[in-house]
């Protein structure tokens, strides 16, 4: 198969993949509306949820559901805990995907809006000892 049938496969997939994405953004437009239609009845109503019964039988409701995250100051948890404790108690896990998207604009590197006129990656081994007084 030659590079030009290769691109061509690529391209039809791409552009299937494009018009999906593109009617995947469409629904969800029409659902987060949906959605702010039935919050503003909800309030009217002072109701947190509302279960209701569809005309195939199905049941579906509408509820208010909390979820509590945490945050975590790594740079403050290395400064208390130093470098080797913080290894102890700091993981990481990465994940590989696939993303489909729209290619950005290339990069100029000569621009000086996509430069730092400052470096400001500094080192974060903080030393760890005791302070004499």
């Amino acid at each position: 198969m030659s590079d030009q049938e290769k691109d061509k496969k690529y391209r039809d997939k791409y552009e299937k993949y494009r018009i999906f994405s593109k009617q995947k953004s469409e629904i969800e437009d029409s659902m987060n509306s949906i959605k702010e239609e039935v919050a503003q009845m909800l309030h009217e109503d002072k109701m947190n949820e509302k279960i209701i019964k569809l005309q195939d039988g199905e049941e579906w409701k509408a509820t208010y559901q909390s979820k509590t995250t945490t945050t975590t100051d790594l740079k403050a948890l290395m400064e208390m805990l130093g470098p080797q404790r913080y290894g102890e108690v700091v993981g990481e896990k990465i994940s590989t995907f696939l993303v489909i998207k729209k290619a950005g604009k290339k990069k100029r590197d000569d621009s000086l809006t996509s430069s730092k006129p400052v470096d400001e990656n500094y080192n974060m081994n903080i030393p760890t000892g005791t302070i004499l007084s």
